[in-house]
């Protein structure tokens, strides 16, 4: 994986903004409504060679990539710029490649460096011979697609400003007939697949725009909300304010994501790639208008006057994509090219060092654990499978580990392979694919890293070698009955005796996998004298030790966890684990590290949307397929898409910790999204795989009847998400905390 900017990408990240900043002033962007665009500004654009940046190098241009286009795109959008920067980026490259040859072409495109303006129709005018053509009041020049004739259109007459939604320079135009001259650039299959492809890269930017936009609005929000107070306190610190905005800026960054990559398929020849564009474009469509009528009502009845910036931003989340019609049509779209054998040229995307996949390293090591599954999971094991600990097998845990294969990513001594993040990430999705548990592995790792960082020689030696051998297991005693998700409110007591051991009372609920566990780690009051995060250590617990009560906690989704009582259990010093009230710190390390591990929530989802899509590639309604019904169809299209927005925050996550990029909200962020959208789509398709769903079966439709059940736990389990959401929005928007 790979989402570093190059240092060039990041320079021109930072000229765009510092461009549109100074020029994109609310007193610019008012004045500019008049006409739709801000001239001073289009003379800067002009001067920078922001409409060179597509053009082909023989057409005199820069020929950048599709995601340096992207980032400029993003700055526009995030200034609501009055200039028409989308347009122009993909106008200029569809001219500068339709201009081979042709003198009065290459003419239009200096004189588009000199400063005219030239925008595309963005229907075949044949199929819509009058429609709504971005910047088509302003344009000096449209080029238009008629049937097999790719045309520059100029020469119009005075065209008549409508008011709109937007404020923005769209006109409806009659095409080609609202032209006085008209030149055929192309013909034939080259002509549709040069417009074709223009049409799918101004989708993305268009997408881009969205993400940028978003972005600032709902920063303007967040700002506001630490500023306006109400019954004392800045409403920011409300979760009726902060959790919406908290949503809003995880779907903003999924956008941005997901179009990057878009860009990234399309450079790599991916056969996703022209689903992925339209993933994008429509999740940016619904996602921006979303969050900044979010933004909006955080400034309550402010934030409709006209005094007040953010209304611009609502208008024109909504006003950037009606010119190509309904955004819901994409979700048609998606189905059409994922299943339905639809292909669409697409545009060169250039040179894109950006990864989104696990590697080819990865991607060999869960091919080689999908070869041991195949070799080694027995008729005994397979009917042993289940996805709770239920499914734990002691001797197959040692096999594994004796194999290297328990935890590879630990170092050699404690029996690991010294594999990254991205390894690891393939092979558990290799478990899912088996329906083998992963539970008590990824417990046990959790904890024994946290060893590594913090425990005594003799605790590692004794514990970790245990562990890596897949002899002992590890649960965590973090949540109490009377505490909930305020681990640091724990009652639990840690009394320090004369004889130097720890007299440990108190009772911990939801430890799963404690009727397995060899030990618990456990967090405990150790001064009560303290502030309540201050007072707090953690202790390793021998689940042996007298005075320990495991009872079982049965759970809807066919799991076992437990509440663990401790009556007078005495514990050696040596079991501290980290200074003493110093809990704080050790959790911190925990914390974060369930955080980076956001993924393996999301495999329940990956397996509920694949077992649908292999049933409806089958499955008829009233004798016909089912995905040629629109609604089925597109239903499964928003699932897929809900999942390819989790699996890129996810991954986003994993990237983070593997290159140690510290991120406070990245993983609680790809966390609670992965588990709200896992649930919505358990919801929908419950109803979408009906009748059939209604039966508990662990293979087949079976997936998505134990997601409806499942999805609801991660929602909870491992910090709810209204604990996620309150961290996102106070790291990722600088609000005031609301807990």
């Amino acid at each position: 994986m790979n989402l570093y900017l190059s240092d060039e990408q990041r320079m021109l990240r930072e000229s765009m903004a510092k461009l549109f900043s100074t020029e994109s002033t609310s007193e610019r962007l008012r004045a500019a409504e008049t006409e739709g665009i801000d001239a001073a500004l289009w003379r800067r654009v002009v001067a920078a060679g922001i409409a060179m940046l597509r053009v082909p190098q023989q057409a005199g241009g820069l020929e950048s990539s599709l995601l340096d286009a992207l980032l400029v795109a993003e700055e526009a959008g995030r200034y609501i710029a009055a200039a028409p920067i989308v347009e122009i980026l993909v106008a200029t490259r569809l001219l500068g490649l339709a201009s081979t040859d042709n003198t009065a072409a290459q003419e239009w495109l200096e004189r588009v460096f000199d400063g005219a303006i030239i925008s595309l129709a963005l229907h075949d005018v044949q199929v819509c011979p009058q429609q709504v053509v971005p910047a088509g009041l302003i344009a000096d020049a449209v080029l238009i697609l008629n049937g097999e004739q790719l045309i520059l259109c100029s020469g119009f007459a005075a065209r008549q400003r409508q008011a709109n939604l937007g404020s923005d320079a769209i006109a409806q135009l009659t095409l080609p007939q609202d032209a006085g001259e008209r030149m055929v650039l192309c013909e034939g299959n080259r002509a549709a697949e040069l417009f074709q492809a223009a049409i799918e890269e101004w989708k993305l930017l268009t997408a881009a725009r969205l993400a940028g936009l978003s972005r600032q609005g709902l920063q303007m929000a967040a700002d506001y909300s630490k500023e306006r107070f109400a019954f004392g306190s800045p409403i920011g610190s409300f979760q009726g304010i902060s959790h919406p905005l908290a949503d809003a800026i995880t779907e903003t960054e999924g956008a941005q994501l997901l179009t990057w990559r878009a860009a990234w398929a399309i450079a790599k020849g991916r056969v996703d790639a022209a689903a992925s564009v339209s993933m994008a474009y429509w999740w940016a469509a619904q996602m921006a208008s979303k969050s900044m009528t979010r933004a909006l009502r955080t400034f309550g009845g402010y934030g409709v006057s006209l005094e007040y910036d953010i209304q611009m931003y609502y208008r024109k989340s909504k006003s950037a994509v009606l010119p190509l019609g309904d955004p819901q049509q994409e979700l048609h779209q998606i189905g059409q090219r994922l299943w339905h054998g639809v292909s669409v040229a697409l545009p060169n995307a250039g040179q894109i060092d950006l990864d989104f996949s696990l590697g080819e390293r990865a991607e060999a090591f869960g091919a080689e654990v999908a070869a041991y599954f195949e070799t080694n999971m027995t008729p005994e094991l397979r009917a042993h499978a289940h996805h709770s600990v239920a499914g734990f097998h002691p001797a197959f845990n040692k096999q594994l580990a004796r194999d290297g294969l328990l935890f590879p990513h630990w170092p050699k001594q404690y029996g690991g392979q010294e594999r990254d993040a991205y390894d690891l990430a393939a092979m558990t999705a290799v478990l899912e694919a088996n329906g083998w548990e992963h539970v008590t592995a990824p417990i046990t790792n959790q904890v024994a890293q946290i060893l590594m960082l913090f425990a005594c020689d003799e605790v590692k030696e004794e514990v970790l070698t245990r562990f890596g051998s897949g002899e002992s297991l590890a649960c965590m005693g973090f949540t109490e009955p009377s505490c909930g998700c305020d681990v640091f409110a724990a009652k639990t007591k840690a009394e320090k005796q004369k004889d130097g051991r720890w007299l440990i009372n108190g009772q911990k609920i939801f430890t799963t996998a404690a009727n397995l566990a060899d030990y618990c780690f456990l967090l405990a009051r150790t001064n009560p004298d303290k502030p309540k995060h201050a007072g707090l250590s953690v202790f390793l617990v021998p689940m042996q030790s007298p005075g320990i009560e495991v009872h079982a906690v049965h759970t809807l989704q066919d799991e076992r966890t437990n509440i663990v009582y401790f009556s007078d259990v005495y514990l050696e010093d040596k079991y501290l684990i980290g200074p003493l009230d110093g809990g704080l710190k050790v959790m911190a390390s925990t914390l974060e590290m369930e955080h980076g591990a956001a993924d393996q929530y999301r495999h329940g989802h990956v397996s509920m949307v694949h077992a649908t899509e292999q049933w409806a590639l089958n499955a008829k309604r009233l004798g016909q397929p089912l995905l040629n019904d629109r609604d089925a169809c597109d239903r499964l299209a928003r699932a897929k898409t809900h999942l390819e927005v989790s699996t890129v925050l996810c991954r986003r996550a994993i990237w983070a910790l593997q290159e140690k990029i510290h991120s406070r909200y990245w993983g609680p962020m790809a966390k609670y999204f992965a588990c709200e959208m896992y649930q919505t789509d358990a919801l929908d398709l419950m109803d979408l795989t009906a009748p059939d769903s209604i039966f508990a079966s662990n293979q087949g439709l079976g997936h998505v009847e134990l997601g409806y059940r499942q999805s609801i736990g991660t929602t909870i389990y491992g910090g709810t998400s209204e604990v996620q959401r309150s961290l996102v929005a106070e790291q990722a928007l600088a609000m005031p905390k609301s807990r």
